[in-house]
């Protein structure tokens, strides 16, 4: 039968694994750049003969590189 002493030892064993995977985590996360799923290149070519899509990825864009107008 276990003894409080058993318990309290196997429970800091897990949570020290949880932190040990939190933090490989973090670090995976930080050798990769943060980004797994990178954000697709600008629209290139002539505006004219662009889908909906990148009209929309390219006004997304340049509204967020433009300070806001006060009125």
């Amino acid at each position: 039968m276990p003894t409080p002493f058993d318990r309290l030892v196997l429970r800091s064993k897990n949570a020290t694994l949880a932190f040990s995977g939190l933090v490989t985590a973090a670090l995976a996360w930080s050798m990769w750049g943060g980004s797994i799923f990178p954000a697709p290149a600008d629209p290139t070519g002539d505006p004219h003969e662009w889908t909906h899509e990148e009209l929309r990825r390219w006004l997304a864009a340049v509204r967020t590189l433009s300070p806001a107008i006060p009125h």
